[in-house]
């Protein structure tokens, strides 16, 4: 991993560090405030503009998506006339993850790293493909579910998504640094980032970006440190309409909070509880948000609204052609540092600073 930015911020500590290289070839070093493919985390906007998109009465998450989308998509999904969009954004579809195909990592990650990949034609890799589980009745993450989000998301707005990701959510936060690849001009030059294959490094700065509502934003550390507290509460980017409904559960033990958001997996929020199984339910600070990765690039973006504590991660590699992804170096610098800033939270949550 050429380079690596931490963001930390909780009542007691405001922390932000680079190192490495952003650019290993110029020998150019990692800064602050550089920007990064956000991969994944890109369905926490896409999910938060849905939510925002249905309390303005432009979006029915109960309706079946064959209400918004033509048969000539939903013809090739299974069960398409029996899945709600809200399964879509609980990743309850049972909708074939196109990702997972090997052909598609196959041509997109390697013969035609390049080339032009629009949202349709990577779904095509899901087309007539078994469903996973009837849809409702289990949970499994696709990227299909939100690239099928991000087309629903057009079809309601009569525009691109990223129009709208960016009238909801990255201009009431003045998130500047933030914008749609493909779709938007570029704030500056990306942090480059690198994948190894065959023992040789490439730089993934000009591979084709992944796009579609399930991955496509730039953005840096900061701007995604605003980001993660708007959608934990911490300042007034949800108004309470679309705070309720992403409040699918109170938090166990913390009953008398006005609200947390979801717990489980919605609207692109998803949960990371920063304890040890030893530690009570009640104890355990619990951390909302989502990570991303894409060719050059693994982050996380976390925050813990009842101490107001955030966490933010870049890495210039996602180990993308390791043999299994458990094994790979990134996932497992990524877990080790994780709960060693989850560790640091709870003491911090209980007075300790040791």
């Amino acid at each position: 991993m050429p380079g690596a930015i931490l963001l930390v911020q909780t009542p007691k500590t405001n922390f932000i560090g680079a190192v490495g290289w952003a650019d290993l070839k110029r020998k150019v070093p990692m800064q602050t405030n550089e920007e990064f493919r956000i991969g994944s985390i890109t369905k926490t906007f896409t999910g938060i503009t849905a939510a925002r998109l249905q309390t303005q009465g432009l979006l029915d998450t109960d309706l079946i998506i064959t209400n918004y989308l033509p048969a000539s998509i939903t013809g090739h999904i299974r069960n398409s006339d029996k899945i709600t969009v809200r399964m879509l954004l609980r990743h309850q579809s049972g909708i074939y993850n196109y990702d997972d195909d090997f052909g598609y990592r196959l041509n997109a990650f390697v013969f035609d790293r390049r080339g032009d990949w629009p949202p349709l034609q990577e779904l095509k890799y899901a087309y007539d493909q078994p469903a996973r589980f009837p849809p409702g009745e289990g949970w499994e993450y696709s990227d299909s579910n939100f690239l099928l989000l991000g087309l629903i998301i057009d079809q309601v707005t009569g525009a691109h998504h990223s129009a709208a990701i960016r009238k909801e959510i990255l201009e009431p936060l003045q998130l500047t640094n933030t914008y749609y690849e493909g779709y938007e001009p570029p704030r500056g030059e990306r942090a480059h980032g690198y994948e190894t294959m065959l023992g040789c490094r490439s730089d993934t700065y000009d591979w084709t970006p992944i796009t579609g509502g399930n991955a496509g934003l730039v953005s840096t550390v900061s701007d995604l440190a605003i980001f993660v507290r708007a959608i934990g509460g911490t300042n007034n980017l949800l108004d309470s309409a679309t705070k309720e409904l992403l409040r699918s559960e109170v938090r166990p033990g913390n009953e008398t909070n006005s609200w947390d958001p979801v717990f489980g997996y919605d609207f692109g929020v998803t949960f990371h509880r920063g304890a040890p199984r030893t530690v009570p339910l009640s104890a355990a600070p619990w951390f909302f948000g989502h990570d991303g990765a894409v060719p050059g690039s693994f982050c996380f973006a976390w925050h813990e609204p009842r101490n107001d504590i955030t966490i933010v991660y870049f890495g210039s590699s996602m180990g993308l052609f390791s043999v299994a992804a458990k094994n790979r170096y990134t996932g497992k610098f990524q877990q080790q540092l994780e709960s060693a800033l989850f560790e640091l939270a709870l003491r911090q949550t209980r007075g300790s600073d040791r």
